[in-house]
């Protein structure tokens, strides 16, 4: 009777070996960490794919570019999404860790500024957004609008595009004493959509089409045509603050990772892009 229960105690260890050797072998996982701009984009395309490749499952989490740059660099993401391309301080990091970063652009972006539905103004120049977010104009009427003080929104220093904007906008200055620096970029198109006096940046995925937003027109410089950041004007460069949307991998990418990089920038990954609001890498 023992030896039975035996025989049938490794009969079953065998069998959930045998069932957990065939789960691992059917079943492989990729990981994206990083830029919340990308996150929506990274979900859809993770959901896509898991349909084009069932065995293959894309888990995604944001909380920011230099959180999956950091992630890179501790080897703990197959994949980093940057809305800004790496600093050389965090290429000269990853490689004292043997880590080697290849960028691969997947998407291009309109860094949208906005503003709330009801203000006037339809357009500023560079400078304008520049002293704005430095806290030089701290009023609507110094730019041709209403008697209003400005409400300023960024988001925090783990976006890349607090970065981009920082270097692109703002020219590396300081920002300025009054800036609401928010965790994402959905709160701030809630906050610029409840405030009047609100001003707000980022990817354009998040504002087009949003109730209580409007988005502004950009112009390079005083006395040039102000721009909106429509496909066509970020393709051209003609919208001033246009920008690439990145993966980076450890090396250039292999495997399951290789595949999977190489549907988002087939036509049918890139057919997402524009579902999802940004643009993709070339027309189709």
């Amino acid at each position: 009777m023992k030896r039975i229960r035996l025989i049938g105690v490794l009969a079953g260890v065998a069998a959930f070996a045998g069932l957990t050797a065939f789960s691992w072998l059917g079943q492989q996982s990729i990981t994206i960490k990083g830029s919340d701009t990308m996150l929506i984009l990274n979900q859809r395309w993770a959901e896509a794919y898991g349909r084009v490749n069932p065995r293959v499952s894309v888990s995604v989490t944001g909380g920011g570019s230099s959180i999956g740059i950091n992630a890179l660099i501790n080897g703990v993401t197959d994949i980093c999404a940057s809305s800004r391309p790496m600093r050389k301080s965090e290429y000269d990091r990853a490689r004292s860790r043997g880590v080697v970063p290849h960028e691969i652009p997947v998407a291009l972006d309109g860094l949208a500024v906005v503003v709330h539905e009801s203000n006037p103004v339809d357009s500023l120049t560079m400078d304008q957004v520049r002293r704005i977010y430095i806290g030089q104009i701290t009023n609507w009427s110094q730019v041709g609008g209403p008697n209003m003080p400005i409400v300023v929104f960024s988001r925090d220093s783990n976006s890349g595009t607090y970065g981009f904007f920082q270097q692109v906008v703002l020219k590396n200055q300081n920002w300025g004493p009054g800036v609401r620096f928010m965790p994402s970029t959905s709160e701030e198109a809630r906050e610029v959509a409840r405030t009047p006096g609100g001003i707000a940046y980022g990817g354009i995925a998040y504002f087009k089409n949003r109730p209580g937003i409007k988005i502004l027109k950009i112009a390079a410089k005083e006395g040039d045509t102000p721009y909106a950041p429509t496909e066509e004007n970020v393709r051209t460069r003609k919208y001033p603050i246009s920008r690439y949307l990145y993966f980076y991998t450890n090396g250039k990418p292999k495997g399951e990772v290789a595949k999977f990089i190489n549907w988002v920038l087939s036509p049918e990954g890139q057919a997402i892009v524009r579902e999802v609001g940004y643009y993709p890498l070339e027309k189709r």
